[in-house]
């Protein structure tokens, strides 16, 4: 149906007013004659000529549907907007459309999940336990820890990638991200951090056992470790022998021994292996030879100022590890 323009009503029913019929108006108008004489009539009846306020298509749900389909959707966040609407026996059948409107309108959206470790409820205890314990550690106490790991670097990253691209082309050889099973060649390394930016990055065996984890502590702390500092490392196997614990003792170091379990969240270092990362997608691919000397480079290439705002969002973590009840935090 074409609408009418308001202008042409106006027009319409001034010429009827000036004494013009209906036929008349509508033929100079080119216009319907019903057309005409529903403007005419609706102007006599309420004095307007535009449109009122329409209630438009019934909702096929009542409002108790709707919230029971929001309920169900907090039950089940995982179920599609598909399957929510096939399996509901209480809305009646809907287009998978109007089900995902629903949940928008209710505040609930089709976002990628985050991934994090699974934590038991002992998991759980242990770091709400920790974090209330250094909840009182100041900037200054922060900066004489040292945050270490291991991370394992491909020379392939499956990772999603944008390309600018025309229409019909996206399997074309030129707008195709590589992938490989695997990620292709890896290269595991040993990294640690201090609060000034200073840092160390070891390569490592492709299995790393405790004599082969004390090679690269004997190696890489000498580096960064001073008599006042504290050492952090995570409860890999290889971290907790008695053969390491020994090795640490020899050595005289800090260990910071009550780090708890399934808390990448925690240890700030794990942004250094994102941001490494990150940098290593611009050399995508990277080839084979040159894997650990690009590594090398971006390690360093991290900007000192980087570092020292993850030393400052170590109070922000507790902090919000704490609000979470031990479960997990936004970083």
């Amino acid at each position: 149906m074409v609408k009418i323009d308001e202008s042409l009503r106006k027009l319409a029913v001034a010429k009827i007013q000036d004494g013009g019929s209906h036929r008349q108006v509508a033929r100079e108008l080119r216009l319907c004659p019903s057309s005409v004489w529903k403007i005419w009539v609706k102007f006599q009846n309420t004095g307007s000529i535009s449109d009122g306020v329409r209630s438009g298509r019934p909702s096929k749900c009542s409002e108790r549907d709707k919230r029971h389909l929001c309920i169900e959707a907090k039950k089940a966040p995982f179920l599609s907007a598909r399957e929510h609407g096939e399996s509901s026996n209480i809305i009646p059948k809907v287009s998978v459309i109007t089900v995902r409107r629903y949940l928008r309108k209710s505040g609930l959206f089709g976002q990628v999940s985050a991934r994090k470790p699974l934590l038991s409820k002992w998991q759980v205890k242990q770091r709400l336990h920790w974090c209330k314990a250094y909840l009182s550690y100041t900037a200054a106490d922060w900066d004489r820890i040292i945050f270490s790991d291991e991370c394992r670097v491909s020379t392939y990253h499956n990772s999603r990638r944008y390309v600018w691209r025309p229409k019909n082309s996206r399997y074309k050889e030129k707008y195709t991200c590589k992938t490989v099973k695997y990620g292709g060649k890896s290269i595991l390394v040993w990294g640690a951090i201090r609060f000034d930016g200073n840092r160390i990055l070891i390569k490592c065996p492709p299995r790393l056992d405790s004599s082969e984890y004390q090679q690269v502590l004997n190696k890489g702390l000498p580096e960064v470790y001073e008599s006042h500092m504290t050492f952090m490392q995570d409860g890999a196997p290889c971290h907790r022998s008695s053969s390491t614990s020994k090795f640490l003792d020899n050595k005289q170091v800090c260990l910071l021994s009550d780090w708890p379990a399934q808390s990448p969240d925690l240890n700030i270092i794990e942004n250094m292996w994102a941001e490494l990362k990150k940098r290593l997608n611009k050399h995508h691919p990277i080839p084979k030879e040159d894997l650990w000397e690009v590594i090398k480079k971006e390690w360093y290439a991290i900007p000192n100022d980087y570092v020292t705002r993850l030393y400052e969002s170590l109070p922000r973590r507790i902090h919000n590890v704490i609000k979470n009840k031990g479960l997990h935090s936004k970083y």
